[in-house]
């Protein structure tokens, strides 16, 4: 055997000794704390940019609104510290995927990767401490988006409207449906605030309501009401043995419109009073299963001063209207599963916009685990090409990710394909697409 096949075998048993080495799992304290310290400067660096760049692009497009309001500077201070939640969760995952990338690249770069993995430490267990930093964020980005975030964007949206004298959630000419496809609610001008004006209700007559519009007998003004609603059946109505019970079958359940100058909604309480209004009552042959508009009225407009209504009368409140009116998007998963719960007839277009959105916004925070498990690889495998090559990957990453998760949302939207597909399909396949580059690459 020649002395070239002898250093050949002794080259190749040492490299199969070499990848016989033992994985290393056990705590390594001083290995971890510099890789996880190394990842968190970056991190730290790469997030204070962002929040720094979404504070401007705030600053930038309503700074003007308090200027020209004459906002005192502590409202302006106020309202864009409360915005910033709301940019956290975003930056969040890029910050992740890009200080991840960066630090994994600083390491191949300098081949401390190579030198970690020639001691047998794996790919995956280098990026150990980055994960559990990866778990972190993403318990911080799930209480951001689920508590914190639509607290503070409220808080902002009051302070925006107190100081500069204007409302940004106001909606002109709102029709809300009830969830149980009782009442067509027609504001005017909807502010969301516990006092609205002009308001138009479409419902049917209920117990509560001739109580208070027509009266019961013996009460002052009872027979005069009967007339002014039943017309030519008042005498045989006030005629009957039972006025209350003929009254009551006559009405109950027949459409009728009443228009209020003013509502007020008791936040405590539930309840709704209306005040300084009128209403009308439609024939039987109009009636449908929903609350809108007949064609045939049984008597002119009648005036009344006050009209109260009980939550259980009335249980929808000036949030649930909101959440109506609000963006999908801007709702967090409790509300919208909320929604979905209390709204069974719901149409199914509808149904399926929220539920695509839900199961979008429950994998959104898993993002910032699909950063590490994406981050690692690409970093590592660009180690001998620098950190500028694995920082252009990682953007390219982030671009195919966002663009195919917007795609597989509009289509869930549309019910193109289910919504727990469209939803959770993204994210998850890329974690697993980062996971087995985790595990199977070996370059």
């Amino acid at each position: 055997m020649s002395i070239m096949e002898t250093a050949n075998q002794h080259h190749q048993l040492r490299y199969e000794d070499l990848a016989r080495l033992p994985r290393r799992w056990f705590p390594l304290w001083h290995l971890d704390w510099y890789i996880l310290r190394e990842f968190l400067v970056k991190y730290s660096i790469l997030l204070l940019v962002f929040i720094i760049l979404f504070l401007l692009g705030d600053i930038y497009s309503d700074i003007s609104d308090f200027l020209e309001a004459g906002a005192s500077w502590r409202d302006a201070i106020a309202y864009f510290a409360a915005k910033l939640p709301g940019n956290i969760r975003f930056v969040l995952p890029i910050s992740m995927l890009l200080g991840c990338m960066w630090t994994m690249a600083i390491f191949g770069k300098n081949m401390e990767v190579t030198a970690m993995r020639a001691s047998g430490v794996s790919l995956f267990r280098c990026g150990l401490p980055i994960l559990a930093a990866g778990a972190v964020v993403t318990f911080v980005n799930i209480c951001l988006n689920e508590f914190i975030v639509p607290q503070c964007e409220q808080t902002a949206g009051a302070i925006y409207d107190r100081a500069t004298q204007k409302r940004r959630n106001t909606q002109h000419m709102l029709a809300y449906r009830s969830s149980d496809l009782q009442r067509h609610w027609l504001f005017e001008t909807f502010s969301g605030a516990e006092t609205e004006n002009n308001v138009t209700i479409k419902t049917f007559w209920n117990e509560a309501a001739i109580e208070q519009l027509i009266g019961l007998p013996g009460t002052p003004g009872f027979e005069e009401r009967v007339r002014e609603v039943f017309g030519a059946k008042a005498d045989r109505i006030l005629s009957a043995r039972s006025v209350r019970k003929e009254v009551f079958d006559e009405l109950r359940g027949r459409k009728m419109d009443f228009y209020a100058a003013r509502v007020r909604h008791d936040p405590d309480t539930g309840d709704w009073s209306f005040y300084d209004g009128t209403f009308v009552s439609y024939d039987r042959d109009d009636e449908r299963v929903e609350a809108v508009r007949g064609t045939s009225t049984m008597h002119p407009d009648l005036k009344y001063r006050q009209l109260n209504f009980s939550a259980a009368d009335i249980p929808e409140s000036p949030q649930d209207i909101m959440n109506a009116i609000k963006e999908k998007d801007e709702l967090s998963t409790v509300v919208i599963w909320d929604i979905l719960h209390s709204n069974p007839g719901m149409p199914e277009k509808i149904r399926a916009i929220y539920r695509t959105v839900f199961f979008y916004r429950i994998a959104f925070p898993w993002s910032c685990f699909l950063a590490v498990f994406l981050g690692i690889p690409l970093a590592t495998k660009n180690e001998r090409t620098g950190s500028m090559l694995a920082i252009i990957s990682a953007v390219l990453v982030i671009v195919v990710y966002i663009v195919i998760a917007q795609v597989f949302l509009v289509l869930g939207k549309g019910g193109v394909i289910n919504p727990v597909f469209a939803g959770l399909a993204p994210t998850l396949a890329f974690i697993v697409y980062g996971v087995w580059r985790i595990v199977f690459d070996r370059n």
